[in-house]
């Protein structure tokens, strides 16, 4: 394991589980909700995963559309209990809401860690009617490296040759959007990113010129199988030039897309909308992105 990354683990994972529990000690779920914790399945190499539900309290309406939120914490920290308090929020929005653990980055590789988000995706499929979630109406947001992993579980949805390049067999669902927050799109870059998380990420198959040509998200063979896209960035946020990159490639590619781009605020730091979900900012960025969603 690249020792930078060895460290971060190790430094970062202490901090997170230390504020997680803190928070989570002092905040029962809110009376208009419902939390369905730990909910286990298994993942496509035998792998025990499990994640966590939210849905308004509220159980006679119709059945609500369905969001999953892939947490971030660049692959090396962060669980399914560290953005509850955005999970719920999008749940007061009136959505079914999935938050799936996966292996971080000492545990599995790139393709094995998108294989665990497809694994959550397999039990959305097969078990959504009894949370009362619509499968006609699902919605996938990510966050920073959980944005990657999201993108890559979207796309091969649809892409019969990326499920064979990643060994991945595709979940049997239709998603009709995808929103990323500081995206961390670009793992293969020659930038101090991709340098720090090529070898662990993608091993022996960095030799591999055609597996790595589909690592980059631009490559039309992930891109074109992708849904419309919404992109959040801010002027704080370290990996911005991800996300206007990646919103210059969707629009000369002629996808449909819309970039958020918050380019004042000192508050406004990396992938805000979900880590910091209180502020005003955040606020508004839920209340577009349920909009655009449900424009769909």
């Amino acid at each position: 394991m690249n020792p930078i990354l060895r460290w971060l683990s190790t430094q970062g994972r202490n901090k997170v589980s230390k504020v997680v529990s803190m928070e989570s000690a002092d905040y029962p779920v809110p009376d208009d909700l419902i939390c369905i914790a730990d909910l286990a399945y298994e993942g496509a190499d035998g792998t025990l995963l499990e994640a966590d539900v939210y849905r308004p309290a509220d159980t006679t309406t119709d059945p609500l559309p369905i969001a999953v939120f892939v947490h971030g914490g660049g692959l090396f920290v962060g669980d399914r209990k560290t953005n509850r308090p955005y999970a719920e929020l999008v749940a007061k929005k009136g959505y079914v809401v999935f938050v799936p653990d996966y292996r971080l980055i000492d545990e599995a590789d790139g393709p094995q860690t998108i294989a665990d988000v497809c694994a959550c995706l397999s039990y959305v499929a097969g078990h959504a009617d009894e949370v009362g979630g619509d499968l006609s109406r699902v919605l996938i947001i990510g966050e920073s490296a959980g944005a990657y992993l999201a993108l890559y579980a979207t796309a091969l949805l649809d892409s019969p040759q990326l499920c064979e390049a990643l060994a991945i067999e595709a979940p049997k669902l239709s998603v009709r959007g995808l929103a990323c927050f500081g995206g961390m799109f670009y793992t293969t870059a020659n930038d101090p990113l991709g340098l720090v998380y090529r070898r662990d990420l993608y091993g022996e198959r960095l030799r591999d010129k055609t597996f790595m040509q589909l690592m980059n998200p631009e490559d039309p063979r992930v891109e074109s199988h992708l849904p419309p896209v919404l992109m959040v960035t801010s002027g704080m946020d370290f990996l911005k030039s991800y996300t206007l990159r990646y919103n210059r490639s969707l629009a000369m590619a002629g996808h449909a897309h819309r970039l958020i781009h918050y380019q004042k605020g000192k508050e406004l730091t990396h992938a805000f909308p979900s880590l910091r979900p209180n502020l005003p900012q955040s606020q508004e960025v839920l209340g577009e992105l349920d909009a655009w969603f449900r424009e769909l």
